[in-house]
C-alpha cells in the first residue's frame, strides 16, 4: 500500500545517493593511482 510505497520512494532516494558517493570516490581513486 501507500506505506511500502513510501518506504520503496525513500530506499530508492537512499540507493541513489549512496551510488553517486560510490561513483565520486571510485573515479578520485582510479585518479590518484
Amino acid at each position: 500500500g501507500f506505506w511500502s510505497r513510501r518506504i520503496d520512494l525513500e530506499h530508492r532516494l537512499v540507493y541513489q545517493a549512496i551510488d553517486q558517493e560510490i561513483l565520486i570516490y571510485s573515479c578520485r581513486y582510479h585518479y590518484d593511482k
